[in-house]
């Protein structure tokens, strides 16, 4: 088996990945640096570690649904002081990744799996998978806004519209919004609301694709069901027969 084949496999990332984490030297093969990118392994036999620690297959695939708190980030290595989800959950999701991204500043629904393939395929555009958030802003939009919000705007270059935002009033003196992508975009939320005026105070992610957060307790994990876990295959892998995966 060729090592960055192994390596998604059994710590839950892309090839792409594995190939990078290769050339910064985090792999070794017996205690030692492979020879070459494209090395093979034998599973059984060779002792694989990636930052010091030895990484195997997973005998079945895992798949998470976490509800991330504000203020800790999506990411391997913490930056500036701040601590990370990873560092958090700890050996519950020892071997996972997270499935994207949501900004060290914004909550909600985090998907975590060591299945490689289907990540790729979820965050893929081709896929359109929903993003739905729940997003507190101020000050309460005007009619107007609601209107040039529900046009889009550009984020990094490349132009961004919502497929739906609905207003669900005020709360608190901060307008409340439900806002529906179809990407990922680094921030966009945030952005798209700052070109109309609108500052984010609270976001939340409420749903992706089929899973929704709801009722999972802030800080809190559970495992997908089998219904949500064949719902995201068939909207990751769809069939000449499947529908629009926004929904």
């Amino acid at each position: 088996m060729r090592l960055n084949h192994f390596l998604a496999l059994a710590a839950g990332g892309s090839r792409r990945e594995a190939d990078r984490w290769i050339q910064e030297g985090r792999v070794r093969i017996n205690g030692a640096p492979p020879e070459s990118i494209g090395i093979s392994v034998e599973p059984e036999k060779d002792r694989v570690t990636l930052d010091g620690s030895r990484v195997e297959l997973p005998k079945e695939r895992r798949y998470i649904a976490y509800h991330k708190p504000r203020g800790l980030l999506v990411s391997r290595r913490s930056q500036g002081g701040r601590r990370t989800i990873f560092e958090v959950l700890g050996a519950s999701i020892r071997g996972l990744h997270a499935v994207g991204r949501l900004d060290v500043e914004s909550e909600g629904l985090i998907l975590l799996t060591d299945d490689g393939a289907l990540s790729e395929a979820l965050l893929h555009p081709r896929t359109a998978l929903l993003r739905r958030y729940r997003v507190w802003v101020r000050p309460v939009p005007d009619p107007k806004m609601l209107r040039l919000l529900s046009r889009g705007t550009t984020v990094e270059g490349v132009p961004v519209k919502p497929e739906r935002v609905t207003h669900e009033g005020a709360d608190r003196g901060l307008g409340v919004l439900v806002i529906d992508l179809a990407e990922g975009k680094k921030r966009e939320v945030r952005v798209m609301a700052k070109a109309v005026g609108l500052d984010v105070a609270r976001l939340v992610r409420i749903q992706f694709g089929p899973v929704r957060l709801e009722p999972l307790a802030q800080g809190a994990i559970r495992p997908l069901t089998r219904t949500e876990i064949d719902a995201l295959r068939r909207d990751a892998f769809p069939g000449p027969a499947s529908g629009a995966r926004l929904r």
